[in-house]
């Protein structure tokens, strides 16, 4: 309660009351129990409450307009170790509804036009389920786009980047190569040997996974490297879903990354209080 209320710099002009901490913690909470902002103010003046402690809350409009300038994610700091092995990574996209009819009315009687999606992209480690990187867009944007902004904020030595045939891209490869990072991506169906200006074969890891697979076939090459720990990703997307549902509360564009900003430091500490372990079960 020590961070309740801002402490910064005063300046001209209308005065910030609560910090960003306040703030941030009202929207987890809005993000986690799924509230509106309304019901979020109530639900902390109950909590505030029984716990007996007076001190004033932002209301649902401040809520709301502070939402719109919060940092609320910030990639996981390395550990000092030197000693610190690099880090497995697997990155996807998924499409999150802003506004639009339910899906049984969209497949009853077709879809409107004024459906609208975000595409949220997310990196997380493939050992620990941490998310390293969050970002939303719209759903023009390409997942191979993404992959430098993604990228650029990441502390952590990163050793591999397995993702899907959406990122079997040149400037995806180019990109991973700056950072040293091995790439574990499928070539499409239709792919060919990469080559230079003057038609000789390019000695590059793509090159190398096309010959591969058309001598081993793509299902025993993706034996062959892992390719299946990329599943880790769609456990990202699922986990995301199963607890903040598919649709984004927010309707401004900078709201909405806020949101997912939000949502991805939510699931981090989810993660971090305990995963459930599969145990499979003897027959009786």
């Amino acid at each position: 309660m020590t961070q309740w209320y801002y402490q910064g710099p005063r300046t001209r002009g209308g005065l910030l009351r609560y910090s960003d901490q306040c703030i941030q913690a009202a929207l987890a909470l809005k993000a986690a129990f799924r509230l509106a902002f309304r019901q979020t103010q109530g639900l902390i003046q109950s909590l505030l409450a029984i716990m007996k402690i007076d001190i004033q809350v932002p209301s649902y409009s401040q809520l709301c307009r502070r939402q719109a300038h919060l940092q609320a994610f910030h990639t996981p700091q390395k550990p000092t170790d030197n000693q610190i092995k690099p880090i497995h990574l697997v990155v996807d996209s998924t499409g999150l509804k802003v506004y639009g009819e339910g899906e049984w009315k969209v497949r009853k009687h077709g879809a409107d036009q004024r459906r609208t999606w975000r595409k949220l992209h997310l990196v997380a480690d493939e050992a620990t389920n941490t998310i390293h990187a969050v970002e939303l867009t719209t759903h023009s944007i390409s997942d191979a786009e993404m992959i430098k902004p993604l990228l650029a904020d990441i502390e952590w030595p990163i050793a591999k980047l397995r993702a899907d045939g959406a990122y079997d891209q040149v400037k995806v490869f180019d990109e991973l190569e700056k950072h040293w990072i091995q790439p574990v991506i499928p070539p499409r169906s239709n792919a060919v040997i990469w080559t230079s200006e003057n038609g000789n074969d390019l000695i590059h890891p793509r090159n190398e996974a096309v010959r591969q697979i058309r001598l081993v076939g793509i299902a025993a090459w993706k034996q062959q490297i892992g390719y299946h720990r990329r599943s880790k990703a769609e456990t990202a997307m699922f986990r995301w879903k199963m607890i903040f549902g598919e649709r984004l509360s927010a309707r401004l564009v900078t709201n909405q990354q806020t949101e997912a900003q939000i949502k991805a430091t939510c699931l981090n500490r989810f993660t971090r209080l305990g995963m459930p372990k599969t145990v499979k079960r003897l027959p009786t």
